[in-house]
């Protein structure tokens, strides 16, 4: 396998898919820009990695740039885990105004449909108990959706996933789609491949970036 032959595969793609949504469409440009000349040392690196289908390349180059958006748009990791708590205290201020609700309101427990289906709705726990005993009919507490809720929640706040990338000020995006590009490579090729790293950053995003610029990325620890 050789560089030319991933690019050739990349404009097959692009021949394939040249009619894609438009919530997809800069995917084309994406690729595009992978099959310039400018892009011919990455190819090579790559072949002799070991890669064997260039769509397996853009495919990487497509999830880098999506994470490296998100990621990008997110809160900063204190202030997530602030509105992740409040989602929290707002679970245990619901369940506390269920269980304090005066009797009989909230005891009993009320046919509704899901998808055409006869299910039966309570706010309790007692009022599911009842309604099990009287029939077969499948039941959904609020209560105890709640509570389950709430064992997760506090989880998450405790142990959010994916640590916040350490941004930089002037290009942060590109700076987020390093990292994950090289992480793809490293899982898949045995190696960060920051050569090609660097050049495929700089043909994606328009922005001149040196391998030693990478090497200064990767060497950066998430927050």
């Amino acid at each position: 396998m050789t560089g030319d032959d991933l690019r050739k595969h990349v404009l097959a793609w692009l021949v394939e898919n040249h009619n894609l949504r438009p919530a997809h469409a800069w995917r084309i440009e994406v690729a595009r820009r992978l099959v310039c000349d400018d892009m011919q040392a990455a190819w090579d690196e790559l072949a002799k990695h070991g890669a064997t289908d260039g769509r397996h390349i853009l495919s990487f180059v497509i999830d880098a740039a999506e994470d490296a958006h998100r990621e990008c748009v997110r809160l900063a990791s204190g202030e997530e885990s602030g509105r992740i708590a409040e989602v929290a205290d707002a679970l245990d201020t619901l369940r506390e105004a269920i269980a304090h609700a005066p009797s009989p309101f909230l005891d009993g427990a009320y046919p509704i449909e899901i998808d055409g289906r006869p299910v039966a709705f309570s706010w309790r726990k007692t009022g599911a108990k009842v309604l099990q005993l009287d029939n077969a009919t499948q039941s959904i507490c609020l209560d105890e959706l709640l509570e389950i809720a709430h064992g997760n929640i506090i989880d998450i706040a405790a142990h959010q996933p994916g640590g916040m990338l350490a941004r930089s000020r002037e290009r942060p995006q590109l700076t987020a789609f390093v990292r994950y590009l090289a992480g793809h490579f490293e899982k898949r090729y045995d190696g960060t491949l920051t050569a090609s790293v660097a050049r495929i950053a700089a043909t994606t995003y328009g922005d001149p970036i040196t391998e030693e610029q990478t090497e200064r990325i990767l060497g950066t620890q998430p927050q």
